[in-house]
C-alpha cells in the first residue's frame, strides 16, 4: 500500500510533500488561504477547502433537472438526466441512445454493391428497423422492474429479452 495520500500533482500544487503521511500532517497556519480555522490538517484542508478550479471550455456543468422551468415531461426529466451527475448522466446517455435505436432505419444507411439486391429498394430499406435486444438480470424481476420490463415488451419497445436464471 502506498504511502502517498493524493497524487504526486496535486499535492505539490499546494505544497504538501509528496512523502507526507496524514497523520503526520501539520495543521496550516492562520493566515492561510485555503482555511483559517488552523485545527484542521492540511491535508484535509486542502482536498475539501481548497479553492475551485475553471472547468476547461466546453464541459457540462453538472446540474439537476428545473421542475419549474423546464417542465416536467418525462421527456424533459430524461433529458436532464445528462447533466444530473453520477448515474443520471448514464440514465441520460443510455435514453439517447434507445432514442437512437428506435429511430433507426436501415434506410439511414447506403445499399452498396454486393448487399442483398433484395433489400435495393428505398421503401423497404426504409422499413426495416432495428432489432433491440435487452438483455437484464433476473432479479429485476424481484427488485420492482417487473412492471417497467413487462411495458416495454407490450408496447414493442424491445424485440428480444435474455436474461439470467435465478
Amino acid at each position: 500500500m502506498s504511502d502517498e495520500i493524493a497524487p504526486k500533482g496535486i499535492l505539490l500544487e499546494y505544497g504538501i510533500s509528496s512523502e507526507a503521511k496524514i497523520l503526520e500532517a501539520a495543521p496550516l497556519s492562520a493566515d492561510s488561504t485555503v482555511s483559517s480555522m488552523p485545527h484542521i490538517p492540511s491535508v484535509s484542508a486542502s482536498a475539501v477547502l481548497g479553492e475551485s478550479s475553471e472547468l476547461p471550455k466546453g464541459m457540462v456543468t453538472c446540474q439537476g433537472h428545473n421542475f419549474e422551468s423546464d417542465g416536467n415531461s418525462i421527456d424533459n426529466i430524461m433529458k436532464s438526466m445528462l447533466t444530473t451527475g453520477f448515474q443520471a448522466t448514464n440514465v441520460g446517455l443510455a435514453v439517447q441512445q434507445i432514442q437512437e435505436m428506435r429511430s433507426w432505419r436501415l434506410s439511414d444507411t447506403d445499399w452498396k454493391e454486393g448487399d442483398d439486391p433484395a433489400l435495393k429498394d428505398a421503401f423497404v430499406r426504409s422499413s426495416i428497423r432495428a432489432r433491440i435486444f435487452l438483455g437484464y438480470t433476473s432479479n429485476q424481476i424481484s427488485s420492482g422492474q417487473r412492471e417497467i420490463l413487462k411495458f416495454l415488451v407490450k408496447n414493442k419497445m424491445v424485440d428480444v429479452l435474455i436474461t439470467t436464471a435465478g
